[in-house]
């Protein structure tokens, strides 16, 4: 006898991924940001100041360094961007939790916790919160279909969580 999970039933399921509460990413990705726009605007302004020499060496080296600059600027604003939050996959059947970043045809899965690992469940009608290890949050469950959301907690229930 086998099971599997019946994937329609827990689209009303609407997850919530965790954000981290440090500001390092933030701080990180801000840096990133202002190192890129300082590049691009100073490939620019290489052109745009005056009273610049018009030697065809210089040119050239102000051509070089423009283009360097320009795309290691346009790099630098690439990578500063916030990237997608991942998508809460639960699994009452295999009683996990997994956080999946999907891009393209890709799909990778960034962390995979049981219900059994999970370190604290919080459940405040409709929204359940799910923490993981080193008591870092996990998931935010907002289930607006009733069945949906009894599996879920009837799952967390029978690991021991609820």
């Amino acid at each position: 006898m086998t099971s599997a999970a019946d994937p329609t039933a827990f689209k009303a399921i609407a997850p919530q991924p965790a954000r981290t509460l440090d500001g390092g990413r933030m701080l990180l990705r801000g840096a990133l940001g202002v190192i890129g726009a300082a590049l691009v605007l100073t490939a620019v302004g290489l052109w745009v100041a005056p009273g610049a020499d018009r030697s065809q060496d210089l040119m050239l080296i102000k051509l070089l360094v423009s283009v360097i600059g320009g795309m290691a600027g346009i790099a630098f604003l690439q990578s500063a961007v916030r990237p997608r939050a991942p998508r809460v996959e639960i699994d009452t059947i295999r009683h996990e939790v997994r956080l999946v970043r999907v891009t393209g045809r890709d799909r990778w899965v960034l962390e995979r916790c049981s219900f059994a690992d999970l370190t604290r469940v919080e459940n405040c009608g409709a929204h359940v919160q799910l923490w993981g290890a080193n008591d870092t949050l996990l998931a935010e469950v907002a289930a607006s279909d009733r069945v949906a959301h009894r599996a879920l907690v009837t799952a967390l229930r029978v690991a021991g969580k609820l």
